[in-house]
This record gives structure tokens, sequence and C-alpha cells, in this order.
């Protein structure tokens, strides 16, 4: 093997164990990511929940003078809806916690993509690794063989 062969397989060692190493990272950030998504769905169920409460109590709210609905038509309605949750902090911290649940998914996505990237850039470099090392040794063995006639052909 030539010296450069070496230095180049050497170069490469650590971008194989890398290689290697990808498919666990990559299994590792889908985990992550699928928990991500399980806290999102929660996170979104809970904020609904909270909202189907205050609208069952909007719409079950009488009027004391009256004795009708309080909120007698789906723009009243849809209006006291608004202003309760804006007042909620209930409301305000469940939101808070989609929002954030949200953005753990953007993040967790970002990077599975970031890895299935590196894995796609580091298997084309080894690549083109192995076709400058098919190269060289194509090159050695050329010279090689015009060394092994050079030789023949001289006289003793």
């Amino acid at each position: 093997m030539t010296a450069m062969a070496a230095e180049i397989l050497e170069m490469n060692r650590s971008m194989k164990e890398k290689l290697f190493n990808f498919p666990g990272e990559i299994r590792a950030k889908k985990a992550e990511l699928e928990t991500a998504r399980r806290a999102l769905k929660e996170a979104q169920t809970a904020l609904q929940e909270l909202e189907a409460e205050m609208v069952a109590t909007i719409t079950a709210e009488i009027n004391p003078n009256t004795g009708k609905a309080a909120f007698s038509n789906a723009e009243a309605r849809g209006a006291e809806l608004i202003r309760r949750k804006a007042e909620s902090k209930e409301y305000a911290a469940a939101y808070g916690a989609v929002r954030r649940a949200e953005e753990d998914v953007s993040v967790a996505q970002f990077d599975l993509e970031r890895l299935y990237d590196e894995f796609r850039a580091y298997r084309y470099v080894v690549d083109l690794t192995a076709r400058e090392l098919a190269l060289l040794a194509v090159d050695n063995h050329s010279e090689s063989r015009e060394m092994e006639r050079a030789a023949a052909a001289e006289p003793y």
C-alpha cells in the first residue's frame, strides 16, 4: 500500500466511525421526536378541554333577571369565550405549554433532518474516497507493470 493510500485510509477512519454511529443517533432522535409529538398532543388536548369547559359554562349561563341564556347568540358566546380566554391564567398556561411543545417538535424534526443530511454527506465522502483509492490502486498497478516491462526489456 502506498503512503498516500494509507494516509487516505487513516483520514477516513473517523468518518467510518461516524457512519457506524449514525443509525443509533437517528434512532434516538426519532424517539425524541415521537416523545415531543406525544407531549404536543397532550398539551393540545388539555387546551381543547379547557376551551370546551369554557364554552359549556358560557352556554349554560343564565341571566338572573330574565331566566334566559346570558349569551343568546353565537356572536355573543364567541366574544365571551375570547374574553374569558384572555383573562384565564390557566388557559394562558395551557396555551404556553402548547407553544413550547410545538417548538420542541420543530427542534427535534430539524435535528433529525440534519442527522439524515449529515449521514448522506458522510456516505458520499466515503464513496468518493473508495473511488479515489480504486484510482490509486489502478495507477499503482499500471506503474508496476510498466516497471516490470522495463526491467524485462533491459539486458543483464
